[in-house]
């Protein structure tokens, strides 16, 4: 062993002797999902498909990333990690493995203690085993484990679209046709067998609430989902089967995964997670299904995907004005729509990769069986119609010294073209920069582009980002990123091109292992219409927004709490500006005695304003990310419960109730209505592992 690596080794001991146990240091895997999901989830309108993730990280507790053996397709699973980070560490394992301890992470420029006790759920050190060894029956069968889950939601309060009105007239007739089909219950079943990293399959059925389980309309579960995954036998690097998930470059032609688009984590703006993977969540689009396979033949990779599905959306005229996603089919219009339009998606991808090169090519061709004809308007005037469409493009990546660079450019049959272009450096260990370029042309518009933009839609953009990480002082890192970008063309809500800034700066303090607080601060200017009806001279008005937080979390014994305090001011350029506010008190106890876990929450917003409100990231039961919006005045509070019966069986429970104090009378709208002030929500869910 090196001389300075006994030292480090002993130097460690000693730190662990003296009352920091790895089993602490690693902390709680489930946790550091948790505050990932809460970093890039803060202020999305929507709830992100996290499940990909999930499973990516909670299987690596069960099968570690051994550094000794590691590449840089495994490294990127962990998103916490930074491109650059990623490649120091892959530069300091080829110089200098084998790793005697995972602690030696500490002698990796642009690493600190934060980072390392991150990372020791998901890695470990040793000589490693051959990945691509024959699999037997037998082992398949001793090591292979299966899991499976049950769960039920459901809103305690009835809402509009349960209650049905004694069928007196036509119109209480015509009125009770538009309500739910079904009962107010959500749940799903999953079941999920996997042999280490090599073999996995599942199948998922799921019912949405005021979906009908059995009845005239439709029987057994709404939605159905089945995959098998094998990798690495042979030449074949991954063969997936049923439903699965495509990626392949930044994204610009195809991306069905999990992206981390703006946050605090300024420096990862990349797109993880290439190539083909199975698909297991509950999210009813975004996904293919049929079959993929890639082959690895020296450095080259060629894959190849076929995907034949049916889509949902109202073809009563023989073409259809939008795709509906949602995939709710509760009252009898839902299931007209249900179904009703072919996709067939084909494609394939080569890469090459050298020791510090990366260049591949992807191509897709996506057919529909009806002409998809948005409805007419301004913003959309450049959106794809028809029923055929082809995109292709060409990525890259390229490692020298301490600089990374990479992009990708794509073209469709229409000859629109759209490029990302971006780089890494880090001229020291304690700063760590990025830079990224991009350009939409208004009529480039793909079906499963997904890459960093401002907006969902990959059209119509171009604009410079820049971040940066600096750590000046031990305990303390400061990040920050500016984004620039225009829009050549009216988009939704923006009825002229305009213009829009984003500013970002956080600084996080971590004086000990048990304490960890951060300051925010966002400020985002764009351009939104003064005016609701169209004119030869459209009025747009730049609306600045800013928003604030600080967090503290610190654990005491078997407690840990967290204190966040929220505050934002928005103004629409001509009326006086409004202002948000929200303050939270998380705990969370592990009983010593019982194997039993909590979580409460007190959540007190006023937030009178809509554009003032608050998503706030909140704990639940596995396989459950929740953003609520808080928006108005009043308190949301939420229990959840953990208890492992044994080392197979847990059971989950969750009970959350919003309680307004702005003198409203009903919650929500239409078939979601609900008379009074409260909303409360219940969630149940078990997990055998077998």
């Amino acid at each position: 062993m090196r001389p300075h690596r006994v030292i480090l080794t002993f130097a460690l001991l000693w730190i662990l002797i003296s009352g920091v146990s790895a089993q602490d240091a690693t902390g709680n895997t489930e946790q550091i999902i948790a505050d990932i999901y809460e970093q890039v989830s803060e202020d999305a309108e929507m709830e992100i498909d996290f499940t990909s993730l999930y499973e990516d990280l909670m299987a690596l507790t069960e099968n570690p990333i051994n550094l000794n053996k590691t590449n840089k397709e495994e490294l990127e699973k962990l998103q916490f990690l930074s491109d650059t980070q990623i490649e120091n560490i892959l530069y300091y394992i080829y110089k200098s493995a084998p790793l005697n301890t995972i602690y030696e992470l500490q002698l990796i420029e642009g690493l600190d203690m934060t980072d390392i006790r991150r990372m020791l759920p998901f890695v470990t050190v040793g000589e490693g085993e051959n990945q691509a060894r024959k699999i037997r029956l037998r082992d398949i069968r001793r090591f292979g484990k299966n899991e499976l889950m049950l769960r039920f939601d459901r809103g305690l309060e009835t809402k509009e679209g349960y209650r049905f009105l004694p069928e007196e007239d036509e119109q209480s007739t015509a009125q009770n046709a538009k309500k739910y089909l079904g009962d107010p219950y959500y749940t799903y079943l999953k079941y999920r067998f996997h042999y280490r990293d090599r073999i996995q399959a599942g199948i998922t059925a799921e019912k949405d609430a005021g979906e009908q389980m059995w009845g005239t309309e439709h029987k057994g579960y709404d939605f159905y989902s089945a995959h098998v995954e094998l990798r690495n036998f042979g030449k074949l690097k991954t063969l997936v089967l049923g439903d699965y998930r495509v990626n392949f470059g930044q994204g610009l032609v195809i991306r069905t995964d999990f992206s981390m688009g703006k946050s605090s984590y300024v420096l990862n703006v990349s797109p993880r997670s290439g190539g083909l993977k199975k698909y297991s969540s509950t999210t009813e689009s975004n996904f293919f299904r049929g079959a993929g396979a890639t082959l690895k033949l020296g450095k080259t990779e060629l894959t190849a995907f076929y995907s034949n599905k049916m889509l949902d959306g109202d073809t009563t005229n023989g073409s259809f004005q939008t795709i509906i996603r949602d995939g709710l089919h509760r009252t009898p219009n839902d299931m007209l729509t249900k179904g009703t339009v072919n996709e067939q998606v084909m494609g394939g991808n080569v890469s090459f990769t050298h020791s510090w090169f990366q260049l591949g090519a992807t191509l897709v061709h996506t057919r529909l069986d009806h002409d998809l004809q948005p409805e007419e308007a301004i913003y959309n005037r450049f959106y794809f119609r028809g029923k055929n469409q082809t995109a292709g493009s060409v990525n890259y990546r390229i490692r020298w010294h301490k600089l990374n660079i990479f992009g990708e450019t794509a073209m469709t049959e229409k000859t629109a073209a759209a490029t990302i272009n971006g780089l890494n450096f880090s001229p020291v260990s304690r700063v760590s920069l990025v830079a990224l370029h991009r350009y939409f042309a208004k009529n480039y518009d793909t079906f499963f582009a997904n890459t960093f933009s401002e907006t969902s839609r990959v059209n119509n953009e171009s604009g410079l980002y820049i971040g940066a990480e600096v750590r000046p002082v031990k305990y303390w890192k400061i990040s920050a990123y500016v984004d620039s970008y225009r829009f050549f063309w009216p988009k939704f809500g923006i009825n002229s091109p305009s213009v829009g800034n984003d500013f970002l700066l956080q600084a996080d303090y971590f004086p000990k292992r048990n304490v960890a607080m951060f300051w925010r601060v966002k400020y985002e200017e764009k351009g939104h219409n003064f005016t609701d009806t169209l004119t030869t001279m459209p009025v747009v008005l730049t609306q600045p927004k800013w928003q604030g937080r600080y967090q503290l979390n610190y654990s005491f014994g078997r407690f840990k709490f967290k204190n966040q305090l929220d505050a934002n001011g928005y103004s629409d350029g001509v009326n006086k500006p409004t202002y948000g506010f929200s303050a939270l008190q998380d705990v969370s106890y592990s009983f010593e005695r019982l194997p039993l876990s909590m979580d409460i929450r007190l959540h007190i917003f006023d937030a009178l304003n809509f554009e003032n409100r608050f998503y706030t990231y909140e704990k639940d039961v596995l396989y459950a990310f929740s953003i609520p919006m808080a928006y108005g005045q009043g308190t949301r509070y939420y229990l959840n419960l953990r208890y492992d019966v044994n080392s197979s069986l847990s059971l989950m429970f969750k009970l959350a109730q919003t309680v307004y104090a702005d003198d409203r009378t009903t919650i929500s709208s239409s078939n979601e209505e609900i008379q009074g002030n409260r909303k409360t929500d219940f969630r149940f869910l078990m997990k055998w592992q077998f």
